[in-house]
């Protein structure tokens, strides 16, 4: 029997979300560019681009609406069957996520999907201002994640772990780079292809699912050296 274990990590917002929660409630409710813009073309540092996204939530973002905002969101469907799958075959599931536990808490409770751990920043409320906290910080990492979804992933796991990483945004170049099986869509598709990282491409969580159960029966997943190599350095600069 194979004594490595899993843990999967996975992203949230547009990954187990159909579409990106954390980028659409500015979109409804405040100012969304030219801020997006500027961080992408490196003008201003993730932890900037979202304390000014938040001053630019206006007056409509109100707890009404957005509780009517949430319950119009859709997940994946098929994200149901793998997260009992991960539960019922003892495999530590986690969700890693740079956007925010108001909305993400809200959502797996709709789905009874509560259980699975979950690291994210937060929303703070005080006298009519909303302000982003930001959990992991880590000036040791440089990335498009305020969360720091990679030290959650050394720090989270065993050293002979195998880690899964499940995503599909700038968010998670960093963490995917630390896995040893990557499942990739969109943009973190496109940087596994033009960084040379070996990687699954995938629709929805029924794509990944009929691949790790393969893997899982045949015995076929292992440590990536040039993974552990990266977790290793990242551990010991903490």
């Amino acid at each position: 029997m194979n004594k490595l274990k899993l843990y999967i990590f996975s992203d949230f917002d547009g990954t187990i979300t159909k579409k990106d929660i954390g980028d659409d409630i500015f979109i409804q409710f405040g100012k969304f560019e030219p801020l997006h813009s500027w961080l992408l073309d490196g003008e201003i540092d993730i932890f900037n681009y979202w304390k000014e996204l938040f001053k630019t939530l206006n007056g409509s973002f109100t707890k009404e609406n957005f509780e009517n905002y949430l319950n119009q969101v859709e997940i994946d469907e098929t994200f149901i069957d793998f997260a009992n799958f991960c539960k019922l075959s003892n495999i530590n599931l986690s969700i890693v996520s740079d956007g925010f536990d108001v909305y993400i808490k809200p959502i797996l409770e709709r789905y009874n999907l509560d259980w699975i751990s979950l690291y994210s920043n937060r929303m703070l409320f005080n006298i009519n201002t909303y302000t982003p906290d930001f959990y992991g910080v880590n000036d040791s990492c440089s990335c498009k994640s305020a969360s720091c979804k990679r030290n959650t992933l050394i720090t989270r796991a065993p050293e002979n772990a195998v880690l899964v990483y499940i995503g599909d945004g700038y968010s998670d170049y960093c963490p995917a780079k630390h896995c040893d099986i990557i499942f990739a869509k969109k943009n973190l598709a496109a940087y596994c292809n033009e960084n040379k990282i070996p990687h699954y491409n995938f629709k929805n969580f029924s794509d990944i699912l009929f691949i790790l159960k393969n893997r899982i029966l045949t015995k076929k997943f292992k440590i990536r050296n040039q993974a552990y190599l990266l977790r290793k350095s990242a551990f010991e600069n903490e």
